[in-house]
Order: structure tokens, then C-alpha cells, then sequence
């Protein structure tokens, strides 16, 4: 195939100019003979715009098939011999050119078809498509999609055990070609008027409100839905159920409702109320209304990723969307309110005003990121979401170490590259200013980063905006309109200049600081993991940096334009702690002596820093210990305070910098050094482990935090914890399930009852009889963090076949066994043997697989699996994904953890000889 494949491109070049010069013309025979392609290129020629779909849209949930039609009508720019648009998987059986006013014959089209660029070429002998507007029509069939992305089959069961099918769509980024013939590309925004037929059993819903309903013969009926306002293909949706919905409206007029399966609509009070607040804020925030009259959250049974911003139809995992009062924890509840302000803020951005191609993603998916934590900390203070910001940045800044990351803004060509673009980079990059500025200027149009720089310069004065508007941002005091630029305390900054050295690089930087007296002196670097990359040794950023000092707490500014730079305090200092609460994206390291004065602040009263600092530093020492900048036990000696802590940011920032240390000894034979850091550990955590209560009480902070400890300590056979949990799963299991368990210790109860094979089949009985997803998510957890093999073995296969565990969760379940010491083996096996199956299931370069191949593998540490990763991905072809980003990242992370285990055993077991004695 891929040979076949290479071969056609080569012959292209050659017809191409032949064929629009009117030497050459294409057929196809009716034993669909592909002959030679009009067009080489993976983007579509900008000479033929799509003005206008009409969409007629009929799935058969019997036989799992789709008929459709579809009437383009296109502007052409100048005159061509071959519209050429996308179509995957899709039999066009009718292709016409319709009349016009002037032309009443309408004029039949032949096909040609360019499988691997997911293209079709309409044309006809001797005919040229004039400048102007035409109108194209379609017919075309196809199977429903066995996937998670097209138009794809879903299923569930019901309380009784009837089994229900239903259709619905995934198109970002680029599946709404395997549904319709189409332009599909972001930037060629249209108008869209749906039709869908269906059996009366059912319903449909759309990105608009339902006109009218058709009966046609056979029972058949036929909903037609509003025109839509212009926007990309990939926004597109609908969805064809049996769902039930409840419904309020906002108070901008705007229709809200949840859809879910039937008998789970009891859950979907909690997403209805907050969808109504998120936009209704987002209405006021933008200063721009929510352009459609109805918005729909539909909670789908098979989804693979979390949520999607089709406009006016966002769908979610049932697990993102629905909230049980009696079963659902409070990290479910942020969870669930932090996914639907995402997909709300893509309302406005991404969808009102959309990036130009896929290698500006973060413009959609960074100010989507940011604004969840925006509108949740305004409208839902109590869920306390800024606790969790920090993890964003951190698993942002682990990505972009790696010589594999990529700019924000990345040249992306292929379908697998652009849906790798998704991951955590484009997501977490974040910055935050201009956005209404931008939002009002290109509605409804596309845009590049550089559009986003110039509507953040002056963006407080611009617009007749009320100068206090964006106070949050910290940037417009109520008093004083300030732009960007009065933040560094320069007269004029260049804000495109800073920006494009955070977006057109990969990367970020390490600022090392060194203070004599006085004098402080600057230098910047590439922060990088592994091998030197020659062509980062370049790489310089404008870095707004912040600080505070012992000497005083006030937030003090220095934009680093350079690579080296001084400046000067007024009096000499004990400490300095740059990166203030962490709002840059940077990592500092402290020489001469700086990180021993931090240290011993944090020993003697660690309150002087904010949480956030206290989070930033232990992240930063420990980072710097993977790139040999600090020796491993300095930031062992820092971790020693977390004896004292109780807030959730640092420690649970302590736990992930140290937990993965004896992960890396599970998956090796090193049981005594292992066991000794693990009570070392417990050791450390124990003051805090003893104060926490088996009780729902207390903020959500403290509630997820006490989960977490309790989690840890019963994992680890912590006695008073083990014998507590075991009491409580055993009063549950005699109950059968009816006693009420606190929902923040459920998982805790749920785990340690897992541990036994009788204990375990219980839990499965009651995962199979739950119809709460939080519950289910809780279960499935538990029993995957089980020690006993034959069961995780048992539980990969099931996910697989999708009967019992739902195959949209295979990939976390997989991730989860290869963090099990008695599962790992059995994880990396299964993905191995059942590779094809999963590219085919969940997509090349989706989310979904990147997770799995990182995911499973980045806790190996030893040469043999290096060697065995490296020949396993190294043996596939192409299409089956051997050039992905991810398994670059996976092999450079082994590397780093082999690397990491030579330079570090010995001094930890030094350190804990000492410590433990």
C-alpha cells in the first residue's frame, strides 16, 4: 500500500499541469479504476471556495449503514477543470454539476478519487468550472463507522438488558470527510442546512433548532433543522438516539438542554445549571452574544475523547457530563464543571473565530484551557479550581522538555500530525490577554497568531472597553487604563516580539540566577531533557519574570530580553523566589547557595511562601535533578518539610516528584531499596495521613486531598488505614452495596476490597448493575490497581470487546494496569499483540493512542526494554504508525529514566541509609 501510494504522488507532478492546461482527461471505469490525480498537495487548491452545504443525512441503525446527499454551492475564484474536495471511506454513486438561471441541463460529473490524501476530483471531459458560483450535488453511502470518530456507531444497555443503538459524529480535526463529501479544512467556513431521517423510535438533534418534522413513506420521518451561521466542517454535528432531555434557558434567551440515555436523565440537573451560568457568563465576559438561539450537551455512551465544541452540540463522555448527588465526589463535580467551560469558551473561541489551519490549534484549545479556569474560579469559587492550574503547567512544561516537543504553533500537514497537535503543549501554553479585542475583530472568520498580537497591544484602551473590564487578567487597574507593556515598567514593549518567542520555538526556558550582595545576575537557556539539541542552543525568549524576597513580599518585575542579564537589589537578602505563585513558564535554579537558603526557609516556617511557590519549588529541584544541575539528595533534603504540609498543591507536587522514584524500581528487581523508600514515604506523609477522616466534610480542596493521602497510605499497607477500609468494605459488601459510603473514600474502600478474588467479583457485579458514572469510574479504578493478575489480564480483554467495559475507556484502563507492579508485563504484551486493533479503534495520532504508547512505557528504566519498545514500534509500517511524536517521547523518556536510575541509586540509597536509620 504504502509503496502503491508513494508511486501514484511521484506521477502527479507530471499530469498536473496537463490536466489543467486541457491535454488530459480523467474517467474512471466502472471497475472503479483509479486513474491519474489532478492535485499533489495534502491542503486544497484556494481557487474554489464551499459557500453553502444543503445536507440530507439517513442512517439505518439496523443494518449500520448511511445514505446521504449533499448540495455544495461553491465559489470559484478562477476558472479550473477539477473541484477537488475531501471524501474517506465514502461511496459517491452520483456526482452533478446542477443548472443554473441561465443553465437549466444539469451536467453529469466523473469522480477520481486519492485514497491516501483523503481526496476526490470531480470533473468532466472538456469542461471547465468558470469563475463564479456553482452548485455541486452529491449522493453517497457508507458503513457507520466501527471507530470513535466520522459518523460512528454506539451502543448501551439497558437496566433490563435490551441492548440500543445509536449514530453520532466526531469530526475534529479531520473526520467530516468519512460523513459527507466536503471542504474540510477550518478555513473554509460555510453555512450548513441538515436534514436527518430516522425511524420514529428514535430522535435527532443538530448544531440548530428543529424547523419541522416530514413524514415520508414508510414511516420514515425527516427533521429539518435552521441554517447555521458560516463555520469549519469539523463543527459539525448530529446525532441520531433515543435520548431524553431536560431543558432551561439562559438569560440571554438561549434554549440549554442535556441529552442523555434514558435512564440516567436524573443526572443531568447538575450540567444543566452550570451550562446556563457558563454561558451566560461567557455572554457578558466577551461582550459578545452567544450567536444561536439553543445550545445541547448530549452525554454520549461511546466517546473517546472527553468532550467536543460542535457549536450549538457539544458532546461529552457521560463521565464529563453527568453528576450523581449520592455517588459522585467533589473531584467529579470540578471535573464535570471544569469540561463544560471549556467546550463553552470554544463557542467563542474556536468556533466564532477559528484558527486558519491546525498549527495554530493553541489559539482554539490555550484560551480555551485558560478560560475554564477563569470562568469556574468566578462562577464556582468553592470548587477552588486554581489549586489545580499548577498541574496544567507542570504537565506542560514535563511535554515540552523533551527534544520531541514541538512549537506552539507547529507546520502540521498529515491527518495523523494535525491530531497529534492535540496533546499537552497546545493545551497548556496559555496566555491571556486581548481576548476581546480578537474575539469582536474576526468573528466568524480565521485567523493565525499573528492576528492575536496585534489585538493585544493596547488592549485596555482599545474598543471603548470599560477600563476595569479586565481587571482579572491583572493587567487593567479600575483607576488606570494600563496596556501590557506598564506591566514590564518599560515605555514601549513589542508584545508580537515576546509572544512569537514563546509560539514559533519549542520549548521554554531555565533561568539560573546567582545573587552576590546585591547584585543579581540573569541567564537563560533551553530547558532540555536528553541529548543536546544543536538547534536549541539558540533558542532566546522574553521572559516577564517576577520575584519576591526575604526582604520583602511584594511582587517585583524584570522582563529578560537577553540571554544574560543584572539588575540590583536595595538591600542585601537572605533568599530570592522568582516565578511568583508560578505564573510564568519557566523553571529557575538557584547556584551558589540559593537553593540552600530556600531550603532552610522551608524548614523553619515554609508559610513565608504562597502554596503555589512552595508546589513551584519542589517541581523545579526535582526537575533539575533529571538535567544534573542539582544533586538528587539537596532535593531530597528540600522534600523533608513536606513533614509539616497540608496544603493540596504541594503535596500532592511532593507525591508526583517522589512516587515515580520507586515506580521505576517496581519494573526492575530492587525490592529492598524500593521498600525502603516506600516507608520512608509513608514515614514522611504519616502526620497528615493521621488527621484525615473517613468523612465528606470539609472544602473540595481538602476532600480531594484527604482521597489522595488515604489512597496512598492503604496502598501501602499503612496499618490503621488497611484495617479502616477493610472494615468499611466489608460492612458495604454484607449490605450489598446499599450501605452509603462517603463518596471522597468510595475508591479507597473500593481498592482495598479488590484485593481478593471474592472481593472483586463482588465489585464487578455491582460495575455491571451501576448507572452512575462516577461509581463506575471508581469501581473500574479499583479493580485495576488489584494485585492479582488472572483479573488484569481478565480486565484487558474485556475492555477490548467492549461488552462489559466500554472500549472508549481501553486506553486509560491499559495505562492503568502498566502502572500495577503485578501488571505491567501483561499491559505491555496486550498492546503489542493487539496494536493493529487499537490504530484501527481509536485513530493514528489520536489522543487516545499517544497516551497509550507513552502511558505504558514511561515507567521502564532498564536497557532490555529499551531495546524491546525500539524493535517493537520499529517493525511497523507507516501507516500503522511508526513516525508519531508520541513514540519518539516514549523512547526519549526510558532513555531519561535509564540515565536517571545510573546517576541516582546510589546517592538515594546513601540518602535513605541516613534518613531512615
Amino acid at each position: 500500500m504504502l509503496f502503491l501510494a508513494k508511486y501514484f504522488h511521484f506521477t502527479l507532478v507530471a499530469l498536473f499541469c496537463a490536466l489543467f492546461a486541457g491535454n488530459h482527461a480523467m474517467t474512471v471505469n466502472k471497475n472503479k479504476t483509479v486513474l491519474p490525480f489532478p492535485w499533489d498537495k495534502m491542503r486544497l487548491p484556494e481557487i474554489v471556495k464551499p459557500q453553502h452545504y444543503d445536507l440530507l443525512i439517513h442512517p439505518n441503525l439496523t443494518s449500520l449503514t448511511f445514505t446521504g446527499e449533499v448540495q455544495i454551492q461553491i465559489e470559484v475564484k478562477q476558472d479550473t477543470r477539477a473541484i477537488i474536495l475531501h471524501s474517506k471511506n465514502l461511496q459517491v454513486s452520483k456526482a452533478l454539476l446542477l443548472g443554473s438561471r441561465q443553465h437549466h441541463h444539469h451536467q453529469d460529473l466523473q469522480i477520481s478519487e486519492f485514497e491516501a490524501n483523503e481526496q476526490i476530483a470531480l470533473f468532466s471531459e472538456g469542461f471547465t468550472f468558470e469563475k463564479g458560483s456553482h452548485v455541486v450535488h452529491l449522493e453517497f453511502y457508507a458503513n457507520l463507522s466501527d471507530s470513535f470518530h466520522g459518523f460512528y456507531k454506539g451502543q448501551y444497555t439497558t437496566n433490563s438488558g435490551e441492548v440500543r443503538m445509536l449514530a453520532s459524529t466526531q469530526f475534529e480535526p479531520t473526520h467530516a470527510r468519512a460523513a459527507f463529501p466536503c471542504f474540510d479544512e477550518p478555513a473554509f467556513k460555510a453555512n450548513f442546512t441538515i436534514r436527518v431521517r430516522r425511524e420514529s423510535r428514535h430522535i435527532s438533534i443538530s448544531n440548530m433548532p428543529k424547523l419541522r418534522t416530514v413524514e415520508l413513506a414508510d414511516g420514515i420521518l425527516e427533521d429539518q433543522f435552521d441554517t447555521m451561521v458560516k463555520m469549519s466542517t469539523y463543527l459539525v454535528a448530529f446525532i441520531i438516539c433515543d435520548f431524553h432531555s431536560i431543558s432551561k434557558k439562559s438569560q440571554h434567551g438561549v434554549e440549554i438542554s442535556v441529552y442523555t440515555v434514558p435512564e440516567k436523565i436524573s443526572q443531568a440537573e447538575y450540567a444543566l445549571d452550570t451550562a446556563v451560568t457558563m454561558l451566560d457568563f461567557y455572554d457578558e465576559y466577551f461582550d459578545i452574544p452567544y450567536p444561536l438561539p439553543k445550545h445541547d450537551l448530549a452525554a454520549i455512551p461511546d466517546f473517546q475523547s472527553g468532550a467536543m465544541e460542535n457549536w450549538g452540540l457539544s458532546t461529552y463522555r457521560e463521565s464529563g457530563l453527568l453528576f450523581d448527588p449520592e455517588k459522585s465526589s467533589s473531584s467529579d463535580k470540578l471535573g464535570i464543571t471544569k469540561v463544560i467551560a471549556h467546550e463553552l469558551a470554544h463557542q467563542w473561541f474556536g468556533n466564532l473565530v477559528t484558527m486558519q489551519w491546525w498549527n495554530d490549534l493553541w489559539l482554539n484549545e490555550g484560551f480555551a484551557k485558560f478560560m475554564e479556569y477563569v470562568s469556574v474560579n468566578i462562577t464556582h469559587p468553592e470548587l477552588q479550581v486554581n489549586d489545580y492550574f499548577l498541574e496544567k503547567c507542570f504537565t506542560a512544561l514535563s511535554v515540552d522538555s523533551l527534544s520531541s516537543s514541538h512549537p506552539v504553533s507547529t507546520p502540521v500537514e498529515n491527518p495523523a500530525e494535525i491530531s497529534e497537535m492535540f496533546d499537552d503543549v497546545s493545551y497548556r501554553k496559555v496566555f491571556k490577554y486581548g481576548i476581546i479585542n480578537y474575539l469582536k475583530k474576526h468573528s466568524y472568520q480565521n485567523t493565525v497568531n499573528s492576528h492575536l498580537w496585534e489585538s493585544l497591544t493596547n488592549i485596555c484602551t482599545s474598543d471603548g472597553l470599560d477600563s476595569g473590564r479586565l481587571k482579572l487578567d491583572g493587567f487593567c487597574s479600575k483607576h488606570t487604563a494600563e496596556t501590557p507593556a506598564s506591566w514590564f515598567k518599560e515605555d514601549s514593549v513589542d508584545v508580537g516580539a515576546i509572544m512569537d518567542t514563546w509560539t514559533l520555538q519549542e520549548g521554554f526556558p531555565l533561568i539560573t540566577v546567582e545573587v552576590k550582595g546585591q547584585e543579581v545576575t540573569l541567564k537563560q537557556e533551553r530547558f532540555l531533557k536528553g541529548a543536546e539539541s544543536s538547534n536549541s542552543s539558540s533558542f532566546l525568549w522574553q521572559v516577564p519574570l517576577t520575584y519576591i524576597t526575604s526582604g520583602s513580599n511584594a511582587v517585583q518585575r524584570f522582563l529578560l530580553k537577553t540571554e544574560r542579564d543584572v539588575f540590583y537589589l536595595p538591600e542585601k537578602v537572605e533568599w530570592i523566589k522568582f516565578n511568583v505563585d508560578l505564573r510564568g513558564y519557566y523553571i529557575v535554579h538557584y547556584e551558589s547557595g540559593g537553593w540552600d537558603c530556600l531550603i532552610k526557609q522551608l524548614r523553619m516556617n515554609h508559610t513565608v511562601f504562597s502554596s503555589n511557590d512552595r508546589a513551584s519549588l519542589i517541581h523545579d529541584i526535582f526537575q533539575l535533578v533529571s538535567i544534573e544541575k542539582v544533586p538528587l539528595d539537596k532535593a531530597l533534603n528540600l522534600s523533608l518539610y513536606l513533614s509539616k504540609e497540608s496544603e493540596i498543591m504541594p503535596v500532592t507536587q511532593g507525591f508526583s516528584e517522589l512516587v515515580p522514584l520507586y515506580k521505576l524500581m517496581e519494573k526492575r528487581d530492587m525490592q529492598e531499596l524500593e521498600n525502603q523508600l516506600k516507608s520512608h514515604l509513608v514515614k514522611l506523609f504519616q502526620p497528615l495521613i493521621d488527621r484525615q477522616s473517613w468523612s465528606d466534610n470539609g472544602s473540595v480542596s481538602e476532600r480531594m486531598l484527604r482521597n489522595y493521602l488515604l489512597l496512598f497510605a492503604c496502598v501501602r499497607r499503612y496499618p490503621s488505614c488497611v484495617s479502616t477500609a477493610t472494615q468499611l468494605f466489608h460492612k458495604w459488601k454484607e449490605s450489598d452495596g446499599k450501605m452509603w459510603l462517603p463518596t471522597d473514600v468510595s475508591l479507597v474502600v473500593y481498592t482495598e476490597g479488590a484485593r481478593t478474588d471474592d472481593g472483586w467479583d463482588f465489585l464487578l457485579e455491582k460495575y455491571k448493575r451501576s448507572v452512575s458514572p462516577s461509581e463506575k469510574w471508581m469501581i473500574k479504578a479499583a479493580l485495576s490497581y488489584s494485585p492479582l493478575a488472572h483479573k488484569l489480564q481478565w480486565l484487558l480483554e474485556r475492555s477490548s470487546e467492549g461488552e462489559i467495559m466500554k472500549t472508549q475507556d481501553l486506553p486509560s484502563m491499559l495505562i492503568s494496569v502498566s502502572k500495577n507492579p503485578k501488571g505491567f508485563k501483561l499491559a505491555w504484551d496486550f498492546l503489542k499483540s493487539n496494536w493493529g486493533k487499537l490504530v484501527k479503534k481509536f485513530d493514528l495520532g489520536s489522543s487516545a493512542i499517544s497516551r497509550v504508547v507513552v502511558g505504558v512505557t514511561d515507567q521502564y528504566s532498564t536497557k532490555e526494554m529499551l531495546d524491546e519498545v525500539e524493535l517493537f514500534f520499529g517493525s511497523l509500517a507507516q501507516d500503522q504508525g511508526s513516525g508519531l511524536r508520541s513514540i519518539q517521547q516514549a523512547l526519549e523518556k526510558i532513555q531519561q529514566n535509564i540515565l536517571w536510575m545510573d546517576r541516582n541509586v546510589p546517592l538515594l540509597k546513601a540518602w535513605l541509609d541516613h534518613h531512615t536509620s
